[in-house]
């Protein structure tokens, strides 16, 4: 009996040390940060961005208004999963658009 207890108490433990686990990950992609940079015309799946320092990066949500050449500022944080398969992904708080693209 006294091992069945154990099993199942084991059990428990492991789920809840995988929760505390993906909690702190979770903790630490949402960090937020701003960038700016350009709308670019890369993505397949999602609207992608470069930002001054090179990256591109995939914006995940908010971004669909802007036009490939709009200069934006992003704010947001870091995807743990995402359709996007273009570049890493960001989850956008906030878009700015600083100047449009010239037609």
């Amino acid at each position: 009996m006294k091992s069945g207890f154990r099993t199942v108490s084991g059990k428990v433990a492991a789920i809840l040390a995988v929760g505390m686990l993906l909690s702190a990950c979770s903790t630490f992609q949402k960090e937020s940060f701003t960038l700016t940079g350009v709308i670019t015309d890369q993505g397949r799946e999602c609207v992608t961005f470069r930002s001054d320092d090179g990256t591109l990066y995939a914006l995940a949500n908010k971004a669909s208004r802007f036009r490939p050449g709009d200069k934006v500022r992003v704010t947001g944080h870091g995807a743990l999963m995402t359709t996007c398969s273009e570049a890493e992904t960001l989850i956008v708080d906030k878009i700015v658009l600083l100047g449009a693209a010239v037609k």
